[in-house]
């Protein structure tokens, strides 16, 4: 809308602008074109609200559409009110800036001078908002934070990266509802348009039908001319009318023309024209036409004229009718009896005679056929009564007698079915009729007609039965636009808090091992002497340890955690927990495990998928806060074509599956909806982070598995976990033991690379303390020149995520001239060069950031004796 900032009017409404800057009715206009004005809450713009004030750690935070009158909030935390007028607005500045805005302290800044919002008791002091833009720029709203304390740092880089993502996140759900209103408008116009064209070929088919049954029964010469080609098509009644046969003649108007008498040719060719030169919408013409033997038929000719849309005549449908002396009243006579039979065969009615008087019914072949009788077989009334079906006779005897009623004189119109005499066949009849009587009221005769409309009986119950079908067919269709659009804001939910989540492991991973680092070393060194100071020691490092599990669950449910898969057995690994189990559970929960035959094996990470165990019984128990039971089931089982299909991203084939089932309070079907949300709790505050289900979602995902919940009020609640089959042989993983802490020999040497300097140097002390010599490098050049001047080196322990040359590519080229060099990597960051869909790289070692000294001089030691 605006480029450069300006000031707003006094009614608080942004000024019209030229030149530079786009006019107002631009912005709103394409605000109004989301359709996302006064529409109810939404989980995921209230996600991501909840996500930016977390970020920022301030009370307020806000996704606020600016309108032409007020400024609207689709999500908010901490203010409570739907709406709020512009005149009072922080973030239309940020809109008339047209730019990301932070106002460090509102009351140091004169725009805000005169805001209510500012100037009260406990007013805003901080801001800091991203533009939405539409995919034009066009700025039409923003997503804020606010505080009520100013902020004079103002905010990190970190934290406008995070508020400018999560700007766009909301235009990508705004553009999604766009799209998918859209598509739903289309699709309806498409099924009209359908609907439409569907008739218009019906009727187009009837049509044709009714011509080429006339044109088979008729004497008369029908003939077809188009204009555009000169083509003439004739019926095989000019052959048996004039002797022509179709195979000898030009099918051409010429031909037609010059086989009319010469004295009548030119008055024919001028009424022809004239006819289709003009408007007529029919000609007529009488003439003399030679036959086949050199005789003259005298012809009553007439066509109809058929125009395209700028009226221009392009092809006219006629029929020739012989009116030669000898056979004129003849042929008028046919003329009209075959009129009547055309007309009654075409639409398929048959007549219908009752005389009153004698009690004589005549019936036509066709009528007989409507009461399943043969055409040559006589009838009478009691044919007519004995034929008609049980339950329609009262209605149908009721509507004859009215009609043959001198006082009433109704007209017969009914529908009844019939029962075949001699085919039981049952039929539908529609007749129609009416009495005759003479001078003195007496009926003498009922007339009518009668229609065989049993297909069309049928085609209405076909019709009511595609309805039906049509109907569940659309509420499937709509049902699984629901599922799909679910899937996919579930989708984009998760990768909005994966990207989250990996642009920040690496620096924060890096920090937590420095702080680890240098804790666990502190505590070694203070051993026993100083018991407050160990406390002191002891109480930080749970803390950042809390941190690094915080960290490791975003990584799980964004599926960006670094697996060590291994052929499992399910029915060893249960039971091998069980002691862990039973101590963390207590002693009011019992356990119980039901371990089914012949189970199969599936490939996972075992520490992963003992944590995901742990972390469901530890739900589990705190469902049964007065005890209760915990049962643990493993079984096989099989996906279906048909499961796969209603279970979105669930492919078909084995799974074995762990079932862990309590006894507990339940949970309503709105909570296990969101069960698997990151940050979603239910417990109180301080006792949950709302990220043990989604790790455990997250794992099993990245595993190639599927996890459901089942949960009913009172009756508790089963989390089933299904991980595919393992199909090959089976590979007993490698046993650590848990002995004393592996120390180093003084004659090998460790080559420590690492960018980042307190990482660098507790690694350096570290290694030290356990015993090895160490050399130590900022990067990939001068890692390669100790290990050109050092031969020596035993290990090269290098960071993967560093600037210009990352670790693996250091690593490949120390092999190439050092073959015999043993690697281990380490990173805080995920989507790295030795990591790919989540798994490490086979033959690739790599301990993660933070790490205690007790992990790294185990996983050392092992490399070094690899």
């Amino acid at each position: 809308m605006i480029v450069t900032p300006h000031e707003f009017k006094s009614d608080g409404n942004p000024r019209q602008f030229n030149g530079r800057g786009l006019v107002e009715a631009d912005r709103v206009a394409s605000l109004g074109s989301y359709g996302i004005l006064d529409t109810p809450q939404e989980a995921d713009f209230d996600d991501i609200v909840r996500l930016a004030a977390e970020t920022f750690t301030a009370p307020i935070s806000v996704v606020n559409l600016v309108a032409s009158d007020r400024q609207w909030f689709k999500a908010e935390v901490g203010i409570g009110v739907g709406e709020l007028p512009l005149d009072v607005s922080i973030c239309a500045h940020a809109i008339l800036q047209n730019d990301f805005l932070v106002v460090s302290d509102t009351r140091e800044d004169a725009r805000f001078a005169c805001n209510p919002l500012v100037t009260a008791e406990g007013g805003l002091r901080f801001y800091a908002g991203a533009i939405l833009r539409d995919k034009a720029g066009l700025p039409i709203g923003t997503i804020c934070v606010l505080d009520r304390a100013p902020r004079p740092d103002g905010i990190t880089s970190y934290q406008r990266h995070v508020l400018e993502v999560l700007a766009r996140q909301v235009m990508a759900q705004l553009e999604l509802r766009k799209a998918l209103q859209a598509q739903a408008s289309r699709a309806e116009e498409l099924r009209v348009e359908v609907e439409q064209r569907a008739r218009v070929e019906k009727a187009l088919r009837a049509i044709r039908e009714r011509y080429r049954l006339v044109s088979r029964a008729t004497n008369d010469a029908i003939w077809d001319w188009d204009f555009t080609t000169d083509h003439v098509t004739w019926n095989q009644a000019l052959e048996a009318a004039h002797g022509h046969r179709l195979a000898d003649i030009e099918l051409t108007g010429e031909w037609w023309i010059a086989h009319i008498h010469p004295d009548d040719r030119d008055r024919v060719h001028h009424s022809i024209h004239g006819a289709i030169d003009g408007d007529a919408e029919s000609w007529s013409d009488e003439y003399r036409f030679c036959r086949f033997d050199g005789s003259y038929a005298a012809i009553l000719d007439r066509g109809h004229i058929i125009r395209d849309q700028e009226g221009k005549a392009v092809r006219m449908i006629g029929a020739m009718l012989d009116l030669t002396e000898q056979q004129r009243t003849r042929a008028e006579l046919m003329l009209n009896e075959e009129r009547l039979r055309l007309a009654t065969q075409a639409a398929e009615v048959g007549f219908w005679d009752v005389d009153v008087v004698h009690d004589i019914l005549i019936w036509p072949p066709i009528v007989k056929a409507m009461f399943g009788i043969s055409p040559d077989v006589p009838v009478s009334m009691a044919d007519y009564y004995s034929g008609l079906h049980p339950d329609d006779r009262e209605a149908t005897f009721e509507a004859y007698a009215a009609a043959a009623d001198p006082a009433r004189r109704a007209i017969y119109d009914v529908e009844y079915r019939t029962i075949g005499k001699e085919d039981q066949i049952e039929r539908w009849v529609a007749a129609k009729g009416r009495g005759v009587f003479d001078e003195s009221g007496q009926c003498l005769r009922v007339i009518g007609t009668a229609i065989d409309v049993t297909e069309r009986k049928r085609a209405e119950v076909r019709v009511l039965e595609l309805n039906e079908h049509l109907e569940r067919r659309v509420a499937q269709a709509i049902s699984e636009r629901e599922q799909v659009e679910e899937a996919l804001r579930q989708s984009q939910k998760m990768e909005a808090v994966g990207q989250l989540t990996g642009g920040i492991a690496h620096d924060f991973n890096n920090m937590l091992a420095v702080i680890v680092g240098s804790l666990d070393l502190l505590n070694r060194r203070l051993g026993d002497e100083d018991a407050r100071a160990k406390r002191y020691v002891d109480a930080a490092l749970e803390g950042a340890g809390r941190a690094a599990t915080l960290t490791q669950r975003l990584l799980a449910f964004s599926r960006q955690q670094p697996l060590n898969p291994e052929v499992l057995d399910a029915n060893k690994l249960v039971p091998g927990m069980s002691e862990l189990l039973i101590h963390s559970l207590g002693t009011d929960v019992r356990l119980e495990t039901v371990l089914a035959a012949g189970l199969w094996r599936t490939h996972a990470d075992r520490n992963q998928l003992e944590n995901v165990v742990l972390n469901l019984a530890v739900n589990a128990r705190d469902a049964m806060p007065e005890g209760g039971r915990l049962t643990i089931e493993t079984q096989n089982v099989h996906f279906d074509d048909r499961y796969a299909a209603a279970h979105l991203g669930v492919p078909p084939g084995h799974y074995v599956l762990i079932a862990i089932s309590d006894t507990g309070c339940g949970m309503p079907p709105e909570i296990i909806a969101k069960a698997f949300d990151p940050f979603f709790t239910t417990k109180q505050v301080g006792k949950g982070t709302g990220l043990g289900l989604s790790q455990v979602y997250g794992f099993v995902k990245q595993s190639g598995g599927h996890v459901k919940i089942y949960s009913e009020l009172g009756q508790g609640t089963t989390v089933k976990i299904y991980l595919p089959r393992f199909i090959g042989d089976e590979i007993e993983a490698e046993q650590l033991s848990n002995g004393d802490l592996p120390l180093g020999e003084e004659q090998e040497i460790i080559l420590v690379v690492e960018d980042e300097p307190a990482v660098r140097q507790f690694s350096v002390d570290a290694l030290t303390d356990l015993g090895y010599q160490v050399l130590e490098a900022d990067g990939a050049v001068a890692a390669l020149q100790l290990i050109d001047a050092h031969p020596e080196i035993a290990l090269l322990f290098t960071d993967i995520v560093m600037p210009d040359i990352n670790g693996r590519k250091l690593a490949d080229e120390a092999q190439r001239r050092r073959p015999e060099l043993k690697v281990l990597y380490t990173s805080g960051y995920t989507r790295n060069a030795v990591v790919h869909n989540g798994v490490i790289d086979p033959g690739l070692e790599l301990i993660g950031k933070p790490f205690t000294i007790e992990q790294l001089a185990t996983k050392v030691r092992n490399v070094l004796k690899s």
